[in-house]
């Protein structure tokens, strides 16, 4: 697991008119809590954030303006839905020798053979819950999909990780490629229907001539 660096200014004050006057000036609010210890109020530059965040770290090392460092993992980033900015930031703190739960991305690598072939790639679970020590937590769960085929599917039993466990319902589908898409198939139906009118035409001619044959029965009797 890789590691990153974060640093945090402590803040007395909170509610959302401090959270507002913060982020007129370019700084975030958050919180720090881990188990059996008081929160801790801080802040943190918008900028330097967001270019923590990229690298994709599940462990920050934290260090607060008074000194103290900790270990923590991202527990929440509320982003404002407008903007695309985060508005506040959850700190989880950790202990290296104590099991953690958290929430791992799945990403995906390979081209599906299915898709090759018309088929949709669907994606049905974007991240998974593992547990295990923090140090051994994967930034990402990563899957090979290049040999799933058309209404194929893989599980979450089907993935193997090391010394950490994965808590979803092992038969939760994550991935699968449907068959191609609806509007494709439909298409490809008007287009056959079509070529069609010649035959429905002459249908139509053949009853068109037994209506006159009729009418000279009727004339006979």
């Amino acid at each position: 697991m890789n590691q990153a660096n974060l640093q945090v200014q402590l803040r007395q004050e909170a509610g959302k008119q401090s959270a507002k006057r913060l982020r007129r000036q370019g700084l975030i609010p958050g919180i720090y809590y881990i188990h059996g210890q008081a929160s801790i109020n801080f802040a943190v530059d918008a900028k330097h954030l967001r270019n923590t965040l990229t690298h994709k770290s599940s462990i920050l090392d934290v260090n607060f303006s008074n000194g103290e460092t900790a270990k923590c993992v991202v527990r929440e980033v509320q982003w404002d839905p407008v903007k695309g900015s985060p508005l506040h930031l959850d700190l989880m703190g950790v202990k290296l020798t104590e099991k953690i739960k958290v929430a791992v991305p799945v990403r995906f690598v390979g081209n599906s053979a299915g898709v090759k072939l018309g088929g949709v790639l669907q994606q049905l679970l974007r991240e998974v819950d593992v547990e295990g020590l923090p140090l051994d937590i994967p930034e990402a769960v990563t899957i090979d999909v290049s040999a799933l085929e058309i209404n194929q599917s893989i599980h979450v039993s089907d993935i193997k990780l090391d010394k950490v466990e994965i808590l979803d319902n092992p038969e939760q589908v994550i991935v699968a490629v449907l068959p191609p898409r609806l509007e494709e198939v439909a298409a490809v139906t008007t287009a056959e229907e079509a070529k069609e009118p010649e035959l429905v035409g002459g249908k139509k001619e053949e009853e068109g001539a037994e209506e006159p044959a009729k009418k000279q029965e009727g004339g006979k009797k």
